[in-house]
């Protein structure tokens, strides 16, 4: 052991902060020999801890020395006793990206092509002080272009990025402040943080000290002009027990929609994730997935290795009938399937989800779509008021009342009308491309017959 190991180890002091110093460093014996710096280091926990957090420190403390490389001694301790480490999690914040998720493996059609441009922008030119909320129901999308944008800019190197889900964000700020280290659990974000994807943000619901930091955290952020993407299932204004000013500044941002695939865009996933496995589907194959999956992403990619396990273990070609057999295993029906293309279609159109849809509130807006929606299941399904009813919980009453209603308004409101007509032909198009056999009256064609 010499005196420069002492004086390489007060300079390591002086580039980090105290705290981690002296959990990691202050105890640690070395030499120098050869220009090599050898470090003798308890066990090989410690050793791998270092090589992975610490390099690029331990590379400028070797640059300044003008010594060539380091090699770690292990000097396992016999005694069986357990060592005990202060908790030190700075170095570890957030979590590992997957592979797979990537903007070359994202299927891009109607429901999600903005949601996709803007994130392929961030990841291609990261624009400075830009705050992205990307919304919707699960099984859309928001993870896969999440973790696509941090995949994109570690491929050009830019490694500054950081991802967390909000129950990552909360935990670290409860296991820095059991150990006294909030601080530098914020320096770590401040200072070694260009870009922070951070998921679920609905999560932090009624977690008031979290929301504040993260409110104080994001405005540091966007002052400095870095670059924050959010993802949620709801709008900021629909998160129950938000902070006002977390609320506020989350919905000063980029607020974008990601909705259910459309009909084209539900065949264009099917036949990826197919050509994906090795497999090319028949037309007609992917026209009935299409037509009766109309879920989120992941139940048409189940359905698809679905079917073709079920090819491999029977040993039989990928046709219609297997298919058939597979949704009816789903447990999925055509007549409950156009219903709820009825009630997606309307849902979209009018920007509400559909558990808004079917809520007891009454805002002007959530009224008429649910108007629109009884109207289109009468006219478009021959839906009975009975079956109407069940399907949303209301009187026999309640249903005559709001299809008259909507009825009296059409014939009098031209800007109603054409919104109806747009919304008629868009489901027309469904029903077509379905080719279900069901009978239908266009809406502009019908007359009153409740």
């Amino acid at each position: 052991m010499n005196s420069n190991w002492e004086k390489i180890k007060g300079r390591i002091k002086e580039l980090l902060p105290e705290s981690i110093f002296k959990v990691w460093f202050s105890s640690l014996k070395g030499e120098v020999s050869e220009d090599k710096l050898i470090v003798e280091v308890p066990n090989e926990f410690t050793k791998k801890w270092l090589e992975d957090n610490y390099k690029d420190v331990i590379k400028q403390v070797l640059e300044e020395f003008g010594l060539r490389g380091i090699n770690f001694f292990v000097s396992e301790n016999p005694q069986a006793e357990q060592l005990i480490i202060p908790y030190n999690p700075v170095p570890v914040i957030g979590r590992m990206f997957c592979p797979r998720y990537t903007f070359e493996d994202f299927v891009v059609g109607k429901c999600n092509e903005f949601a996709f441009n803007v994130c392929y922008q961030i990841a291609e030119e990261r624009p400075k002080g830009y705050l992205v909320y990307l919304y919707g129901n699960f099984g859309l999308g928001k993870t896969h272009l999440t973790q696509a944008v941090g995949n994109g800019l570690i491929s050009r190197g830019f490694e500054r990025v950081y991802y967390l889900t909000a129950q990552d964000f909360l935990n670290y700020m409860m296991k820095y402040l059991r150990s006294g280290m909030i601080e530098s659990f914020k320096e770590k974000i401040r200072h070694e943080c260009e870009v922070l994807l951070l998921e679920e943000i609905h999560f932090l619901s009624g977690k008031e000290y979290t929301q504040s930091e993260l409110t104080f955290l994001l405005d540091y952020l966007l002052d400095q002009g870095k670059t924050v993407v959010f993802t949620s299932l709801k709008l900021p204004q629909e998160i129950q027990k938000m902070d006002t000013s977390l609320r506020s500044r989350l919905s000063s941002g980029l607020l974008i929609r990601l909705n259910a695939p459309d009909f084209a865009t539900r065949k264009k996933i099917i036949r990826y994730k197919a050509k994906k496995q090795g497999y090319e589907f028949p037309y007609e194959v992917v026209e009935y997935l299409a037509r009766q999956i109309r879920g989120d992403i992941r139940q048409l990619e189940s359905a698809v290795l679905g079917l073709i396990a079920r090819s491999t273990l029977l040993k039989e070609p990928i046709t219609l009938s297997l298919a058939k057999e597979l949704v009816s295993e789903i447990g999925i029906k055509e007549d409950s399937n156009q219903v709820e293309m009825i009630i997606e279609t309307t849902c979209k159109f009018f920007g509400i989800s559909r558990e808004d849809l079917f809520s007891s509130s009454r805002k002007k807006t959530l009224s008429l779509s649910r108007k629109i929606v009884m109207y289109f299941l009468r006219y478009f399904l021959n839906k009975s008021l009975k079956e109407i009813s069940e399907i949303f919980k209301k009187e026999h009453s309640t249903i005559i009342y709001n299809l008259k209603s909507l009825e009296n308004k059409l014939r009098k409101d031209v800007s109603l009308k054409i919104k109806v007509d747009y919304l008629q032909n868009e489901i027309s198009k469904e029903l077509s491309d379905q080719s279900s056999g069901v009978e239908y009256i266009k809406v502009n064609e019908s007359k009153t017959s409740i």
